[in-house]
């Protein structure tokens, strides 16, 4: 039997014990406050002041805010050793000198273990003799940073993905090589947001609000080309960064310490381009690149700012394996695109289809697009890995017998370079005609693209814009007037064929003026959104065709608000290097709360004059209920 004491432990003599106890579990700290070479480190910084120093604002991720001090662009408490460490640089240097001197508990658990770019710098800076540090490991850390090997960098930019809001205009990441040849081996440092949501406007409104959490990682370099060029089929440019082994070295020592370290994504500026970034930075202090961002920053941005700054040298164009298999469809007749289809998903060569009806050029082409679909079949695992095996095998083996292709057979053109896209604000100028009035227009288009501007070093097809205004002035009514205030306004336009089969989708929300039932222009609020389908045109633009769901409120609705299905059809067509022409159509039948129709047929072309200047005009008629008028302008665009 257990018998227990009725002896009672007075209060005042508890409160001792845990004092002596809390006395007992700060040795270490206490004992790294004492040590004098501690102090005179502390004394020496002080004296030259290198919290001031640059390397030191960018391993924090420093900027200097409008009042003259400093924040963090690091948002997770976690990267910092001082209570006041994301706005105070002194502090966070002395917390973390401070930290050196602290008995480790384990491998692995040295503050130098855990941020190894502070160590190296402040060790560089100060002189700092290791021997009067205590005695400590980093297995895990120097096996990691081995693996890595890194010795160059490059700076790669996937092209945007056509049916992703978060990526349709393209991602930066850079790719870090060691010693091999192939750089399929080497390893990718990338910031990215924790999103899983895929609906356009949930996306954009959580990014532009900071609702997602951005992470940086370190991953195998062939994971992202097998998720970028092979399942997303974007295509990806790779600048190699002009840095010295060291240089990469420390790049890698940082990111070690961002490891699990998050900071709140925004979508306009503190994206994946912009925390890039700091990379550099932290490889070579004195350049100054996200000083140079400006309000919004897109990957273009990250890649024109590098070049201004003389660290990129020139790019190399890796297709994706969906541009491959364009250029192979391009080769081919209806007839012989579904042989390949056939092909891939099992069909024999021998009994199911007649190859020997083609030339044996096409038949070339038709086993190769094949083999090229079965891999993306696989990579998508609609294929287990036996069944691709025999039937990737079957494919090679009837395209062995055909020999080599001719050199220069799917040679893929090089297309624009990102760079050489016009800027992604514009403003513009010009006047029109409404209703038989004159008038003079002003636009402000804050962020990106629209389908009408020019394509050179964007995604064909895509267009985002971000709070897209527009005021007309009447000159005869001597009236100012808002015309439109579009908070958001995506649109993607994603070509299917025989092989890819995406959806296009939409999405806009905001204010415009339109006309109602009653025959008057009111300014409403709008939410329009639908899906659909697009195909490349024979002149190679796109052809669409939509169903739509539209929301409208305001004064002059019948209801205040009413809502009514309708269809969308239109085409976009280059039809030369500097001139683009985009027609549209639609119609809606509004139940819900009013009662009217209404259709609408547009035509735009815009004039490319150089980079940043477009010459763009648009015609409209419109007809509601039973009243219609007619819409022409004319602008003058610049991009910056």
């Amino acid at each position: 039997m257990i018998r227990h004491s009725d002896k009672r432990i007075a209060p005042w003599t508890l409160a001792l014990l845990i004092a002596a106890l809390l006395i007992l579990a700060l040795p270490a700290s206490g004992q790294a406050q004492q040590h004098p070479y501690l102090q005179q480190l502390l004394e020496k910084a002080e004296r030259k002041q290198i919290h001031e120093e640059r390397a030191w604002q960018v391993l924090l991720h420093y900027q200097q805010t409008v009042t003259g001090g400093y924040r963090s662009r690091i948002d997770d408490p976690e990267f910092f050793l001082a209570r006041t460490g994301s706005t105070e640089p002194s502090e966070e240097l002395r917390a973390t000198l401070s930290s050196f001197f602290l008995l480790p508990k384990g491998d692995g658990t040295h503050a130098a273990c855990r941020f190894p770019a502070r160590f190296h710098w402040l060790a560089e800076r100060l002189s700092l003799n290791s021997g009067q540090l205590p005695v400590f490991t980093c297995s895990e850390r120097d096996t990691a940073l081995a693996a890595v090997e890194g010795r160059s960098a490059v700076l790669v930019f996937p092209v945007g993905h056509i049916n992703s809001p978060a990526s349709m205009f393209g991602h930066t990441l850079i790719r870090i090589d060691g010693t091999s040849s192939s750089n399929l081996i080497s390893y990718a440092a990338n910031y990215a947001a924790t999103a899983e949501d895929t609906n356009g406007f949930v996306y954009a409104w959580k990014g532009l609000f900071g609702k997602y959490k951005g992470y940086y990682s370190l991953l195998p370099y062939y994971i992202k080309v097998k998720e970028y060029s092979d399942l997303e089929h974007r295509d990806m440019w790779e600048y190699r960064l002009k840095l010295a082994p060291d240089e990469v070295g420390m790049m890698l020592k940082h990111l070690w310490e961002l490891q699990g370290i998050h900071s709140d994504y925004f979508f306009l500026d503190e994206n994946c381009s912009y925390n890039l970034l700091f990379l550099l930075e932290v490889a070579r202090p004195q350049l100054h690149l996200s000083d140079s961002t400006g309000l919004f920053v897109l990957p273009t941005h990250t890649i024109r700012i590098a070049l201004e700054n003389g660290i990129l040298e020139e790019p190399r164009y890796r297709p994706s394996q969906g541009t491959k298999m364009g250029k192979m469809l391009s080769r081919l007749g209806k007839d012989q695109q579904k042989a390949a289809f056939r092909l891939a998903n099992g069909a024999s060569a021998g009994k199911d289809l007649q190859l020997a009806d083609f030339t044996p050029k096409e038949r070339m082409t038709i086993l190769d697009l094949a083999a090229e679909y079965v891999q993306i079949r696989f990579a998508r695992k609609e294929l287990e890995k036996d069944a691709y095996s025999r039937l990737y095998l079957k494919l090679l083996g009837e395209r062995s017998r055909l020999g080599i292709a001719p050199e220069g057979m799917y040679d893929i053109a090089e297309p624009s370079r990102p760079e050489s896209g016009h800027g992604t604000m514009k403003v513009a100028a010009g006047g029109g005609v409404r209703r038989g009035k004159g008038f003079v227009e002003l636009e402000a288009q804050p962020a990106f693209h629209t389908l009408l501007d020019p394509d050179n070093g964007y995604l064909r097809g895509a267009q985002i814009k971000f709070f897209d205004t527009a005021v007309r002035y009447y000159l005869t009514k001597e009236q100012l007037r808002l015309e439109k205030l579009h908070i958001l306004d995506i649109l993607s336009l994603a070509p299917r064929d025989i092989f890819f089969r995406p959806l296009s989708w939409k999405v806009l929300t905001g204010f415009e003026r339109r006309l109602l039932r009653n025959g008057e222009d009111r300014l409403i609020y709008r939410l329009n959104t639908g899906g659909g389908y697009a195909v490349s045109s024979p002149f190679g633009g796109i052809w669409y065709a939509f169903g739509e769901l539209d929301v409208q409120a305001g004064d002059g609705i019948r209801a205040r608000v009413t809502a009514g299905p309708g269809v969308s059809v239109g085409g976009i067509e280059q039809l030369t290097e500097w001139w683009k022409v985009h027609l549209h159509a639609n119609g809606f039948i509004y139940k819900l709360g009013d009662d009217r129709t209404s259709l609408e047929l547009s035509a735009a072309q815009n004039f490319r004059l150089t980079r940043n200047n477009s010459l763009s005009m648009k015609y409209s008629w419109e007809q509601v209920h039973s009243g219609s008028i007619e819409d022409a302008v004319i602008l003058w665009n610049y991009y910056f």
